[in-house]
């Protein structure tokens, strides 16, 4: 009995690694040659840059769980402080305000005082104090739900810039119930929305502090270390620059087939999926077309992330901040900017300053655009932005070309069908970002639950084996 993980990222890592502690012969399969995913972390001439995410929120446990488990849990390293993230609008730069939740205040003082808002737009938002509850029975997009609520100012300058940039898509475009279902969910506790989270402010631990944390090495540290203990497991097969060419199904009573490259086939009890949603369109068409079908309905956006290295001599003051969002209307090609020196230790040597900015993602504008102008791009804004002077010491691109899933409304429905389509497929397991969750934690989580599931299914659910951490 084997089953066959297809993907190197964190998904299909996890999703390997609790079959291996299991026990359960395991071939995992990553096309390029190069574990991780869109976690990469690369150390060049001091500075510690990172490809994808730098960090995960440990509210979620998984990610942090499988930390610890692995044996870095003194590695976990929390963001410096003091901890201020400023949005940029109307050409300038306003703080966030202070003690704030997922888009709205957890006080009410900050969010009064604070100069991102005018004081009429102000009085719009209190009117959700007195609004009905709108009862929702169907999906609608955040945006239009917040403007409804709101009104347009908070959904421009705060919760567009804030979930969009996560998702690479307009805020207009997201699913309430996929997204942040906690509004709903609020809104039907307490009626207003701002009633709801200052509750939740009420109810929250004092000096809580950020939910992110990062590795001392980088979120490759994490790869490292599920890499180290895959190949200290026994059962476990780790085939790099093996690409999965098609899954194949001679009648519908025989077991799945995986056709390879390289012309081998492989005959696995159980096969868990974790590549992008389009290749596993691609991947499955043989064996599931309807659910091929409904999965090329989740789209798919290009995400673009340019790292700058610079001299502190090159600004006339240097970044202190951990980072900026930028507001809707802005002139400006990037969404978004951490400063990766200012925000966690360790990321570059004295006297530079790490940057990292996210190129026309909500736009759209990173799929279109050539590397080199992603590039200019970037240098042009951090320099009008921050005051950049000069050319940078460090340029490092890293476009992910169709491999941001969109949760666009209606993402629940599609997934559901997705899933309920596999119902005559058993041994076919899909998981990863497209489908309950595109951070760190969700795709840990879902590669945990696709392991859980393959066990079920070869009915060989064995007591876990005890874990060797890997030295980092």
């Amino acid at each position: 009995m084997r089953v066959l993980v297809v993907g190197g990222g964190i998904t299909g890592l996890t999703a390997a690694y609790t079959l291996g502690r299991a026990g359960i012969p395991t071939t995992l399969l990553e096309a390029s040659g190069r574990l991780g995913g869109k976690l990469r972390t690369e150390r060049v001439d001091g500075f510690l840059v990172e490809a994808g995410p730098d960090s995960f929120v440990s509210y979620r446990p998984a990610a942090l769980e499988l930390a610890h488990e692995l044996g870095l849990r003194d590695a976990i390293v929390r963001p410096r402080e003091p901890r201020v993230v400023q949005i940029r609008t109307g050409g300038r730069f306003v703080p966030l305000p202070q003690e704030m939740g997922l888009v709205l205040p957890t006080r009410l003082r900050p969010f009064v005082t604070t100069p991102l808002f005018a004081p009429r737009e102000k009085l719009r938002m209190g009117l959700d104090l007195v609004l009905p509850r709108d009862d929702l029975t169907c999906d609608v997009g955040v945006g239009a739900h917040l403007r409804r609520r709101l009104g347009a100012a908070l959904v421009d300058r705060l919760a567009g810039p804030l979930l969009g940039g996560v998702y690479g898509t307009s805020i207009d475009e997201l699913s309430l119930l996929a997204v942040v279902p906690q509004l709903r969910d609020a809104e039907r506790a307490h009626r207003s929305l701002l009633l709801a989270s200052l509750a939740a402010g009420r109810a929250r631990r004092h000096g809580d502090g950020s939910p992110f944390v990062t590795l001392a090495g980088g979120m490759g540290q994490l790869v490292d270390a599920l890499v180290g203990a895959l190949q200290q497991a026994a059962d476990v097969e780790i085939r790099p620059r093996t690409a999965l060419r098609a899954l194949e199904r001679r009648r519908p009573d025989r077991p799945l087939e995986a056709l390879l490259a390289t012309g081998e086939r492989l005959r696995p009890d159980v096969v868990i999926l974790t590549a992008p949603g389009p290749e596993a369109a691609r991947l499955i068409e043989g064996v599931a077309t309807n659910v091929a079908t409904t999965l090329r309905t989740i789209p798919h956006g290009t995400t673009a992330v340019v790292s700058l290295g610079y001299r502190t001599a090159q600004f006339a003051a240097p970044p202190a901040d951990h980072g900026f969002l930028v507001a809707a209307g802005e002139p400006l090609s990037i969404d978004a900017c951490t400063i990766s020196s200012a925000k966690w230790p360790g990321r570059a040597p004295e006297e530079t300053v790490l940057v990292r900015a996210f190129v026309g993602s909500r736009s759209g504008r990173a799929a279109s655009m050539s590397d080199a102008a992603l590039v200019a791009a970037a240098i042009r804004d951090v320099a009008t932005t921050l005051g950049a002077r000069g050319d940078p010491l460090l340029v490092r691109l890293a476009r992910w070309t169709s491999q941001m899933p969109q949760y666009t409304v209606g993402h629940l429905d599609r997934v559901a069908a997705v899933f309920a389509g596999l119902a005559d497929t058993p041994s076919l397991i899909l998981a990863g970002a497209p489908y309950q969750g595109v951070g760190i934690p969700d795709c840990v989580a879902q590669g945990r639950a696709a392991a859980t599931r393959a066990q079920e299914l070869l009915g060989t659910a064995r007591a876990t084996r005890p874990v060797v951490p890997v030295a980092s």
